[in-house]
């Protein structure tokens, strides 16, 4: 599942399109800023650019790519440049150290 993925399997892909799967919307995932981590805990972002033409609200959507597989990513506009619309999803595990 998309959403069990850490930083590394995310970098690996950087580049490449991913699905939205209930609409017929694609994704290229542009960025990746770098992650942090703490004692307590990981946070890392992914940063995807979609069309110009086609806005995404703010929800849980489902997604899939073709090397990582399906799941869900919760994705919130960030802003609108001349090549399309850009939208975070934001991860903030808990770290197993403990």
């Amino acid at each position: 599942m998309l959403e069990d993925l850490n930083y590394e399997d995310y970098a690996g892909e950087l580049n490449t399109r991913f699905q939205l799967t209930e609409i017929a919307v694609e994704l290229e995932l542009i960025e990746l800023p770098p992650k942090t981590v703490t004692s307590a805990q990981e946070m890392f972002s992914l940063i995807f650019r979609g069309s110009k033409d086609k806005f995404l609200e703010q929800k849980l959507y489902q997604i899939s790519h073709e090397k990582l597989g399906g799941g869900e990513l919760f994705l919130v506009p960030i802003a609108l440049d001349a090549d399309g619309y850009k939208y975070e999803a934001a991860f903030n595990r808990l770290s197993d150290s403990e």
